[in-house]
């Protein structure tokens, strides 16, 4: 892929639209209108789709609250999307901790609009961090292309972010286990 073609796809994702708690659907959905809702929303981004399986798999695991009578409701359709977005990196049972661990100290609406923000930046900053694909920049010089060199660049800090991720969240069970114990 040439540097011009990375930069084209990478420029793509800043015209992503997520959709916020107003745009998420008012009236509850039926599963097959779920699965339709949430994979049209994130079909830009080039993801696995979301199927009924999974869904039903994410309430049997209670990361997301099962459906009232067959119906999914606003806050279990912004689970479902946040589910599919994180999935991409983290194991079902780190999402679910994840998701615990910050429900805490906001509400769902809040949580939700936070996350979508918090993605939509994180697709700007990338922008930032990856639009010049200048040679001058590439510390390697001509041993690894400008291409190459962003590639493992990104590939890099997603791991590092990965992985500080998991020691928050190993240090947040601690500190729950501890306030618990302390009771």
């Amino acid at each position: 892929m040439k540097n011009e073609d990375l930069h084209q796809k990478l420029n793509r994702l800043q015209i992503i639209r997520l959709p916020r708690w107003t745009d998420l659907p008012d009236l509850a959905l039926y599963m097959d209108q779920v699965v339709g809702y949430i994979n049209q929303s994130l079909n830009a981004l080039s993801l696995d789709e979301i199927t009924a399986a999974m869904i039903n798999n994410y309430v049997k695991k209670e990361i997301v609250a099962a459906p009232i009578k067959k119906r999914y409701a606003k806050s279990q359709i912004a689970q479902v999307l946040m589910i599919a977005l994180l999935k991409t990196s983290f194991s079902i049972e780190e999402i679910k901790q994840l998701m615990t661990v910050e429900m805490v100290h906001r509400n769902e609406k809040q949580f939700y609009d936070y996350f979508i923000l918090t993605f939509l930046a994180a697709i700007h900053q990338l922008d930032e961090d990856y639009s010049p694909y200048e040679q001058e920049k590439n510390p390697a010089g001509t041993l690894v292309t400008a291409t190459q060199q962003t590639l493992l660049k990104m590939a890099c800090q997603s791991v590092v972010y990965k992985i500080a991720i998991g020691i928050t969240l190993k240090k947040s069970a601690v500190d729950e286990k501890l306030a618990v114990k302390n009771k």
